[in-house]
């Protein structure tokens, strides 16, 4: 497995020089001589490679030394320019050295390599997935890759299954295509502060969670840790703040993105006509200008129920009125139904649609304490929406369709009225 250079060639402090007479030539001008770097080589616990410098006086055309180590986690030796080799995961938790020799005919140097104590695992994971996405400079001024390592795989992000996850917010040095990104190689230690900078991946957003099928899960924080990227290989060593250390592999594609989930024929959850009629309510607008180009305002209205929280019936509804004024009279008029943004046009409401995780221009839900999506929905795909002042109160009238073919009828009636300029914020 070919893995990344990580640290520059070893500073020529030492240097030493023998020389061998050639056979059969006695002439000393064209005697070799094998000048070699004998500077003490010192790596980090999670290894990775290194260089020595050598150089030859007087060499033969193609000739070059031949080097060996004595311990099998220095490996992967390639004579060219530098010498270069690799050092393996310390996984033990003591110091450890090694004797690398470099020889040319009766010519032997000896460099020492010392490598710092490592981390013994006491778990061992091996993942079968990788998942996440790209954000870019988003958030920092160094590419920043959220990558989530797993049994199974996941659907988005935030997608939580029963598995176990390990998520790395890794910072590096080297951009991506963002339209099919693909995770850098290279060597990332652990940013106790989040700062964002490269070559390092962030504590605050890193973090292992364990999932369980009755719903609970459990999260733990990393104290400690390295991810090392190669070709088709991901591998991390993390100390957990529970002090157990985890030894994390993935090997395979370093493709970011999720588990495709097929979109299903409809949205909605009811299962058969809804009619309503709220006498109370509160209405909110939201104006956006000529936000779709056609002449006229984008309006984005919201009735809600009132009280401390919004719970029953909330309808958001995405549309466009026939003039560009601010003001209140300008969204009332009967609103028709565009399928998409294509086919708007003014006194059209725009269809419910569900794009990237996200609800779109026209829905109606069920609120739970503020929060929508895990109760009913529905998407309004067809029909008429009027709305009107009718003795100093705002009346909204449904008669929709829902993308399963129900019908949304009702009336709602809102004494209260909340108005922004959404072009200014």
């Amino acid at each position: 497995m070919k893995k990344i250079f990580l640290f520059l060639a070893v500073s020529l402090f030492a240097l030493a020089a023998c020389e061998n007479s050639n056979v059969g030539n006695d002439d000393p001008q064209t005697q070799a001589s094998l000048i070699v770097s004998t500077a003490p080589v010192d790596m980090a616990y999670y290894g990775g490679s290194a260089s020595i410098i050598y150089k030859f006086e007087n060499a033969q055309g193609g000739e070059v030394p031949t080097v060996e180590a004595d311990q099998t986690w220095v490996n992967n030796f390639v004579v060219a320019e530098n010498i270069t080799f690799d050092v393996d995961f310390n996984n033990t938790a003591e110091v450890r050295k090694a004797n690398i020799t470099v020889s040319y005919g009766v010519q032997r140097f000896t460099i020492e390599l010392n490598q710092a104590a490592g981390m013994v695992a006491d778990v061992e994971f091996v993942a079968t997935a990788l998942n996440g996405e790209y954000y870019g400079t988003a958030y920092s001024s160094d590419p920043n890759y959220f990558a989530i390592l797993s049994k199974n795989g996941t659907t988005g992000w935030s997608d939580l299954y029963v598995d176990t996850y390990y998520r790395f917010d890794i910072y590096s040095k080297t951009p991506t295509d963002a339209n099919a990104p693909v995770l850098p190689a290279g060597v990332y230690t652990l940013d106790k502060y989040s700062l964002g900078e490269g070559d390092t991946f962030g504590k605050t957003y890193s973090v292992r969670l364990e999932t369980f099928s009755d719903g609970r899960f459990q999260e733990t924080q990393i104290e400690e840790g390295v991810v090392i990227i190669s070709e088709n290989k991901f591998e991390a060593l993390l100390k957990l703040v529970d002090g157990k250390v985890h030894r994390v592999v993935y090997e395979g594609s370093l493709a970011l993105g999720y588990i495709e989930v097929p979109a299903p024929d409809y949205y909605s959850t009811l299962t058969e006509d809804y009619t309503f009629n709220h006498s109370e309510g509160i209405l909110r607008i939201n104006y956006y200008g000529d936000y779709y180009g056609v002449g006229a305002a984008n309006w984005v209205v919201s009735m809600v129920l009132p009280g401390a929280k919004v719970n029953g019936d909330y309808f958001s509804i995405d549309l466009v009125a026939n003039t560009n004024e601010y003001n209140v009279s300008s969204i009332f008029g009967t609103y028709t139904c565009a399928a998409d943004e294509s086919q708007v046009a003014k006194n059209t409401f725009i269809a419910g649609d569900y794009q990237d995780r996200k609800f779109l221009y026209s829905w109606y839900f069920v609120c739970v304490d503020d929060t929508f999506g895990t109760d009913d929905i529905a998407p309004l795909t067809d029909g008429t929406i009027t709305i009107s002042e009718v003795d100093g109160k705002y009346v909204v009238t449904y008669d929709c369709m829902d993308d399963n073919g129900h019908k949304i009828q009702g009336t709602y009636t809102c004494s209260t009225l909340e108005m922004y300029n959404s072009t200014q914020q």
